[in-house]
């Protein structure tokens, strides 16, 4: 069987996952959510939402700051793989994505589900690429990151 991966990579990425939550969990928190929140809306995959509840458990009176931090950062994130989406366009044609039809079809709005794991930066690039409004883009996946940062800190507050 092939390895994939050195066996020691896995071990060292948990090690940095957990020093970055420490990190999060300290004073400087509230600028570690915003830099792994907008890392988290572009290609890099991880959860920003797991950031968010460790600012929020070691930082309770800051919940609302946190989600409209973790909200902005995240959405200047998505919008910097939009401009992406634009960039790439000189390369390719829309009709080679397989998401093109639904993003031209629905249009900004689309990008609410910006946040949805698997789809969500897939509709941002083609987003980008179709060169769909970005002010409208912008304002629909502010509206449905936010929607998803306020429903994790309601559940962070709920347990």
């Amino acid at each position: 069987m092939a390895v994939l991966m050195p066996p020691d990579w896995a071990g060292a990425a948990l090690g940095m996952w957990h020093e970055l939550l420490q990190s999060a969990s300290g004073p400087g928190g509230l600028y570690v959510l915003a830099a792994l929140s907008f890392a988290a809306a572009t290609l890099i995959p991880f959860s920003s939402e797991a950031v968010l509840l460790v600012v929020i458990a070691a930082q309770p009176q800051h919940t609302l700051l946190a989600v409209l931090v973790a909200t902005a950062s995240n959405t200047l994130g998505g919008m910097t793989t939009y401009a992406l989406g634009r960039w790439v366009r000189h390369w390719q044609t829309p009709d080679a994505w397989r998401w093109a039809p639904q993003v031209r079809h629905w249009g900004a709005p689309i990008t609410v589900l910006a946040w949805v794991p698997g789809i969500g930066d897939a509709l941002v690039v083609v987003a980008g690429w179709l060169r769909i409004n970005a002010w409208a883009c912008a304002a629909w996946m502010l509206l449905g990151r936010s929607l998803r940062y306020i429903a994790v800190a309601g559940l962070a507050w709920a347990l």
